[in-house]
């Protein structure tokens, strides 16, 4: 149920959860099946299950930048990409992220999950998260048509998911681009060598979308989670909600609980308590915030800002990653159609009609092939001692005192990768549209400002080096925080992704996908160079955005390493809070992380639950 702060008569919950977005609502789903079980959600944002901006597939990036559906958080000037700041597009709404993102259901390998475990993390590894994978959405076989043009064969239905939320499929509506990709990655021996769902897999393949194929909808958490059971009795929801901090209790013998939150909605403070947990799910970059705010992080930084610092951790905030995101677009021949063209307004009425009348055309899907590669020139003999080399020269070859954190750990893990070559350390999308990654905004960067048609090829790094922060610039809530990628500041991200980038133009050049492209057509940006390493990295520096994939700002490890919360998700330090969202990933996982997200809600649903005995 939904309401009024000032009109609920309960004032104490058994949970309460900060954050209706991805991760909230599947707690918040899951939590109070039991009827006896009070749960309290609350979101800074608007209920807008209804909009046709988040319903309607191809409408994703209209949300961008618009403070209605979007935080619209800036990095700080970064220091590597020449004082660019860093636009990051977060879900202002409810279902969070999963509302406003491009729907992209892409699935990590298991190295990335097994990376987890590695940490220090008992009982976290592939084997434990992949049934969760496949507990949170229901796969929706394409038909026989879609099947064959989209190369769908690599499906394994039955490792699919059956019985989920989350609606799965493949689009409909797609042309020869979507044909042509798992053709040429073929041609380029870099064939799908699996399921992605099985950890297994590499090469160039259509991927599926959380859309559901009986009314061409985005699924989400909010419309697939929350809304079946938004009339629970023992399920309350407050929108337009912003939590100021975690309300924490010491003790005598100086343990310290948390014990309720402290929020503003409508300009009145509100109080309300939790009998067992507060769970904050308020994201990469909130959940660290609220944490800070409440007392708990850094001393220093916390008694700058006139906070006390209750439990004294100065991992609160650290290990941001994220997936730095570069690229080019090539001009497409004529009359093949992209999304350029709805630049018309006379054809974006025709196919906002088509949509609205029959649920089918363009507006019904977004982007969807992808591949994941190693770096190729490394894959020879000669390139296997240049990739050594690079490792050698970069990467410490053991701890110091100096680095007592998980980060030598870390590079050892994605080391491993990088020497393997059967595992991808690049994500390569392609996009019928024009993009452009010498902007800031995201509005900008999808924008489609040239009058040519394009494809556009995102290349993103799949296991950056590069470690950020996020961290409170205020001791107000409503203050955005302070953050920090600090991309490319690690030097073998830039020497990876600029050798990624330069594989591009193969791909381009390979067919079928190269009857597609016009010969000497245009490139965006117009002034690129790819044509040496060098030219290829100041590419890079000049034109990286973020592929909205943050993370690792509450780490799940052991506190000596660098950690935030414990392998049970409690914030270490404070009986009764969990954090539960992106930030606890130790380690970024290859691909898009809203799986991921998904997985690990569904997983905490479950501890939670044993830990209650419910």
């Amino acid at each position: 149920m939904a309401g009024n702060a000032s009109l609920i008569d309960d004032k104490v919950f058994d949970f309460i959860i900060v954050g209706g977005g991805t991760a909230g609502l599947v707690l918040a789903n899951r939590l109070s099946v039991d009827p006896k079980v009070s749960v309290l959600v609350i979101e800074a944002g608007v209920d807008r299950l209804k909009d046709p901006k988040i319903t309607i597939p191809g409408l994703a990036t209209l949300t961008y930048n618009d403070p209605q559906y979007d935080w619209s958080f800036n990095t700080v000037p970064q220091e590597h990409l020449y004082g660019k700041r860093v636009s990051h597009s977060r879900g202002k709404v409810l279902g969070g992220s999963s509302a406003i993102n491009v729907l992209a259901l892409i699935y990590p390998p298991k190295s990335s999950i097994d990376a987890w475990g590695k940490l220090g993390n008992t009982g976290w590894d592939w084997e434990a998260l992949a049934p969760y994978y496949r507990k949170f959405h229901t796969f929706n076989a394409p038909s026989d048509r879609t099947a064959e043009a989209l190369a769908t064969n690599y499906i394994d239905e039955a490792i699919q998911g059956k019985s989920g939320p989350i609606q799965s499929s493949f689009p409909e509506f797609h042309g020869p681009l979507g044909t042509a990709w798992p053709e040429t990655f073929k041609n380029l021996d870099f064939a799908l060598t699996a399921d992605p769902l099985s950890g297994q897999s590499s090469g160039g393949f259509n991927y599926l979308s959380t859309v559901d194929p009986k009314t061409w909808e985005r699924s989400h958490a909010g419309s697939a989670y929350y809304a079946p059971i938004a009339d629970r009795p023992n399920l309350h929801l407050l929108t337009e909600s912003m939590v100021e901090k975690v309300i924490l209790e010491k003790s005598e013998s100086a343990a310290v609980t948390a014990t309720g939150v402290q929020f503003l909605q409508n300009g009145s403070r509100y109080v309300r308590k939790a009998r067992n947990e507060v769970i904050l799910s308020a994201g990469v970059f909130q959940s660290p915030q609220i944490l800070e705010l409440s007392g708990i992080g850094p001393p220093k930084l916390l008694q700058s800002l006139g906070i006390d610092a209750i439990v004294e951790n100065s991992n609160v905030g650290e290990n941001l990653q994220d997936h730095p995101l570069t690229g080019m677009c090539c001009e497409v021949v004529d009359g093949l159609l992209t999304t350029d063209m709805i630049r018309d307004p006379q054809v974006l009425q025709v196919v906002t009609e088509t949509y609205q009348s029959s649920r089918q055309g363009p507006l019904t899907s977004t982007f969807h092939s992808i591949a994941s590669l190693p770096v190729v020139e490394f894959l020879s003999v000669n390139g296997q001692s240049e990739l050594t080399h690079l490792l050698n020269t970069h990467l410490p070859t053991s701890s110091t005192p100096e680095d007592p954190s998980s980060q030598t750990t870390q590079h050892a893990i994605i080391r491993s990768i990088l020497e393997t070559p059967n595992e991808g350390s690049v994500i390569i999308g392609m996009g019928a549209s024009q993009l452009h990654f010498n902007k800031n905004l995201q509005s900008e960067i999808y924008a489609i400002t040239d009058p040519k048609n394009y494809i556009s090829f995102l290349v993103a790094l799949a296991h950056p080096f590069s470690r950020g922060s996020v961290h409170i610039a205020s001791a107000s809530a409503s203050s955005p925080p302070t953050i920090d990628p600090r991309y490319l500041s690690h030097p073998l991200d830039v020497e990876l992704l600029a050798r990624h980038l330069r594989f591009v133009p193969t791909i381009a050049a390979t067919q079928p996908l190269a009857s597609l492209v016009k010969d000497g057509g245009q490139r965006l940006p117009a002034d690129m160079d790819i044509s040496t390493l060098d030219a290829a990295k100041e590419h890079c520096k000049r034109n990286l955005v973020t592929n909205n994939h943050p993370c690792g700002t509450c780490a799940m490890m052991p506190l000596s390493k660098g950690g935030v919360v414990d392998e049970r998700l409690r914030v270490h330090g404070v009986r009764g809070l969990r954090v539960v969202d992106a930030s606890v990933f130790p380690m970024i996982p290859r691909g898009n992380i809203q799986s991921s997200v998904y997985a690990v809600a569904e997983r905490a649903a479950d501890l939670i639950k044993e830990d209650w005995q419910y």
